[in-house]
């Protein structure tokens, strides 16, 4: 039978693990939050830009207006697990698995191309039927790249999608790319990616160049 003064000592323990939890992951999320932020402004260079806190420590939503005629902004967001809190980290690492970055880049008018979908093997826990609408529809196939599988989804011609798949080939590692797509009806391509500090800067920079080269 456990004695109060055991049962104070571990409840002591508990709060000393978790305080010293807090801090530490408190102050690996800011530093992976102010490298992301950092880096995305540097590579877009964006004329003004916009910025909403998600939880304090979880991550960040930011709008940025480029200075280009053929891409009119970027969305991007950044979604950190919980390394500040000792008992939850480990239930949301199981069931988020990593730190999550969506980049969405918006045309200002009107731009042709087909829709595509490019995801990688195991992205999703749950049927692409749906994550992808009308997938039926689609041409579905498979394609690996540097050891990585993914599926691809698409309509009409193979143009854009050459161009996706060039892309991922050009990424020094590809398997953080998870779903990209090209999404003729509202007028935008969307990058959702495991988010890797060390690899933010290619996936923007790149990414970017991509969306110019469609639109």
């Amino acid at each position: 039978m456990i004695s109060s003064l055991d049962l104070f000592l571990v409840i002591c323990a508990l709060a000393a693990i978790a305080v010293l939890q807090f801090f530490k992951g408190r102050r690996h999320n800011l530093v992976l939050l102010k490298i992301a932020a950092e880096t995305l402004e540097k590579v877009f260079n964006p004329i003004d830009k916009v910025y909403r806190i998600v939880g304090i420590y979880v991550g960040f939503q930011a709008v940025y207006w480029l200075r280009d005629k053929h891409v009119d902004h970027a969305e991007a967001t950044v979604l950190l697990l919980p390394r500040y809190s000792a008992f939850y980290y480990p239930i949301s690492k199981a069931l988020n698995r990593f730190d999550k970055l969506f980049i969405t880049f918006w045309y200002p008018k009107k731009t042709v191309f087909d829709e595509v979908h490019v995801v990688r093997h195991g992205a999703y826990r749950r049927s692409l039927r749906k994550v992808i609408k009308d997938l039926e529809r689609m041409t579905v196939s498979e394609t690996v790249v540097k050891g990585v599988r993914f599926v691809i989804a698409s309509r009409g011609s193979s143009s854009q999608l050459k161009k996706v798949v060039k892309f991922l080939e050009e990424l020094s590692d590809p398997s953080k790319i998870l779903h990209i797509a090209l999404v003729p009806q509202n007028n935008s391509i969307y990058l959702y990616a495991v988010y890797d500090p060390k690899m933010i800067e290619e996936l923007a920079s790149k990414s970017l160049s991509l969306a110019k080269s469609i639109g």
